[in-house]
C-alpha cells in the first residue's frame, strides 16, 4: 500500500516538475524515507505528548533507533508491518518500561550478550557500508549499549534490549565476523 502511494505520488511529481525534482528513483527513496520514518516518529511524538507520556516516548525512540542504525535486525517485507511493529514496541516500552525499574544492569546485560553475539544482523541490503566494515558496526552497537546502561534508565535499557531481540535470525544463520 505504501509501496504503491510513493511509486504514484513519486511519478505524478517528477512529470509535473521534472527541472525542479531530481530522477524518480531518488524523489521515490525521499518519499518513502518521509512516509516511513518521520511520519511514524512524528505521530508517536503526538501520541506521547497526547498520553503525557513524551518524554518516555522520546527516549525510547532515540535509544531503540540509535541501537538500530549499526546493528541492523529484523526487516519486515512490508513498510506498513513495519510501522505497526516499531510503533507498539515504542509504545509499549514508553508505557511499560517504568516497571523494570531497578532490573537495568540485568536488562543491558542480556541486551550486551545479544548485540555481541548477533550484531549486525539483516543489514547487507540495509545499507551502504561495506561488509569488511561490518566489525565495526558491531563494536559500535556493543558501545551504545554499554553507554545506554550507564544512564540507568529502564526505558534506555528496554528500548535496547527490545532491539537487541530483533537481531536475533530464526531462519537460517548468519555469520558474524
Amino acid at each position: 500500500m505504501i509501496d504503491k502511494y510513493v511509486n504514484d505520488l513519486s511519478q505524478s511529481l517528477v512529470t509535473r516538475y521534472p527541472e525542479e525534482l531530481p530522477p524518480y528513483g531518488i524523489t521515490r527513496y525521499g518519499l518513502k524515507f518521509i512516509i516511513t520514518n518521520i511520519l511514524p516518529i512524528t505521530l508517536l511524538l503526538l501520541v506521547g505528548l497526547m498520553l503525557n507520556n513524551y518524554n518516555n516516548v522520546l527516549i525510547s525512540i532515540l535509544s531503540f533507533s540509535l541501537l538500530r542504525m549499526t546493528s541492523g535486525g529484523y526487516h519486515s517485507k512490508y513498510p506498513e508491518i513495519c510501522m505497526i511493529y516499531s510503533t507498539t514496541i515504542i509504545l509499549s516500552i514508553a508505557s511499560l518500561g517504568s516497571h523494570f525499574e531497578g532490573f537495568e544492569w540485568i536488562i543491558s546485560g542480556i541486551a550486551l550478550i545479544l548485540v555481541t553475539k548477533f550484531a549486525p544482523s539483516n543489514i547487507d541490503n540495509q545499507t551502504k557500508i561495506l561488509k569488511k566494515y561490518f566489525k565495526y558496526l558491531k563494536y559500535i552497537s556493543i558501545l551504545t549499549v554499554i553507554v545506554g546502561s550507564l544512564f540507568q534508565n529502564p526505558i534506555v535499557s528496554c528500548s535496547m534490549l527490545a532491539q537487541s531481540l530483533l537481531l536475533i535470525r530464526l531462519k537460517g544463520g548468519e555469520k558474524n565476523d
